[in-house]
């Protein structure tokens, strides 16, 4: 990469890192190498100038008017940098017609994902070594998490009075549009040869509503009814995965997740108390005088969260997330979900929730400097 290059893509890292999920800069440099991969120097420099805002060409074409010649070669570039991945696009109709805005992309959830129609060998890589080095503590630095955990339904009943948010019917029966993907860290396990063991599935990953669209747009999926969506979540449900929607109330995607391959849950089960970055109502609990020592909830449990003590069951609380994987296959109904006494309820949007990440990163970065 030559010198003007780096500076050219060190200048959209700094813009990135802005964002209310950042793009911290590290000393391998392995974050110049993704940006690379997703863009050119021109489309860099141009989303240098571009906001998180969703913004129409006119509006861009003020701010790069020394980078393109016209509104017409800067809308093809954004369609390109689009289509590739690297940015997103919002339609909307306000009476006079569709418009369409484009605006920046969060590293994850957002560009990495896109590239699970194209995802090669090398990015995966790139992707793994800089999760490590940077990207899973900025991800949790707030300890606002842009997943939550919602219990299998399987796993409820009628006593635990469970809010429609927590609810997966409840959430696919209102949604309107929903698409189907590929898993993108299955599919990247895969290309190191380190094939998911949990499941044989592989598109089990949801887009609901306006992201929908973006991912048949990209040709990462399909539309599904949402019966269709039912029936896949149902047998992700019986393969053990994690049923992690947005945290909003109005969430944008559904993720099905597995504790070998999924690389949230993987980099945060190496934390000391992996709960406090899952949001969740839930927690498992085993009664110990019908416990048998069968070790099935072992074997089930993705967050490795179950040890048998005495030749019984013992949930550590520090790891449980209360996804109801364990309570299902239970045959002495031994374990049961209990909800949390404090209930959190979701950001009503995914708007909102970017705002208390960014209000939370406001607070910690003024109690570094010893402001509060």
């Amino acid at each position: 990469m030559s010198a003007q290059d780096t500076e050219i893509f060190r200048n959209l890292q700094q813009r990135l890192d802005t964002l209310p999920i950042g793009f911290p800069e590290t000393k391998s440099g392995v974050e110049l190498r993704i940006l690379k991969a997703l863009f050119t120097p021109k489309e860099a420099e141009i989303a240098v100038k571009m906001s998180f805002i969703p913004e129409s060409v006119e509006k861009i074409y003020r701010r790069v008017k020394k980078i393109v010649a016209s509104k017409d070669e800067l809308r093809e570039v954004l369609d390109n940098m689009y289509h590739n991945g690297a940015i997103n696009l919002q339609r909307t109709d306000e009476g006079n017609g569709e418009e369409i805005r484009y605006h920046l992309a969060f590293l994850a959830v957002g560009m990495y994902e896109y590239q699970v129609g194209t995802l090669t060998k090398d990015f995966y890589e790139d992707i793994e070594d800089y999760f490590e080095e940077a990207y899973r503590d900025e991800v949790i630095s707030t300890k606002i998490n842009q997943l939550r955990t919602i219990p299998i339904e399987k796993s409820i009943t009628p006593e635990h009075n469970i809010a429609t948010f927590d609810e997966l019917s409840e959430i696919i029966r209102k949604t309107n549009k929903i698409a189907v993907m590929e898993c993108i860290c299955q599919k990247g396990k895969e290309l190191i040869n380190k094939p998911c063991k949990q499941t044989d599935m592989r598109e089990h990953c949801f887009a609901l509503n306006s992201s929908a669209h973006h991912v048949v747009d990209l040709d990462n999926g399909k539309f599904v009814t949402n019966d269709e969506a039912l029936l896949i979540l149902k047998r992700a449900q019986e393969e053990g995965l994690i049923l992690q929607p947005g945290n909003a109330l109005d969430p944008n995607f559904i993720c099905c997740c597995c504790g070998c391959c999924c690389d949230l849950i993987t980099n945060i089960k190496k934390l000391e108390r992996p709960w406090e970055l899952f949001h969740s109502n839930f927690i498992a609990s085993v009664d110990s005088d019908l416990c048998i020592g069968c070790e099935t909830c072992l074997n089930r449990c993705q967050m490795d969260a179950i040890e048998m003590v005495e030749n019984i069951a013992t949930v550590n609380q520090n790891l449980c997330i209360g996804c109801g994987n364990c309570v299902v296959t239970c045959s002495e109904e031994a374990i049961t979900l209990e909800k949390k006494e404090k209930e959190l309820i979701p950001p009503n949007t995914t708007k909102d929730l970017f705002l208390e990440i960014m209000v939370k990163k406001a607070e910690l970065r003024r109690k570094e400097k010893g402001v509060l």
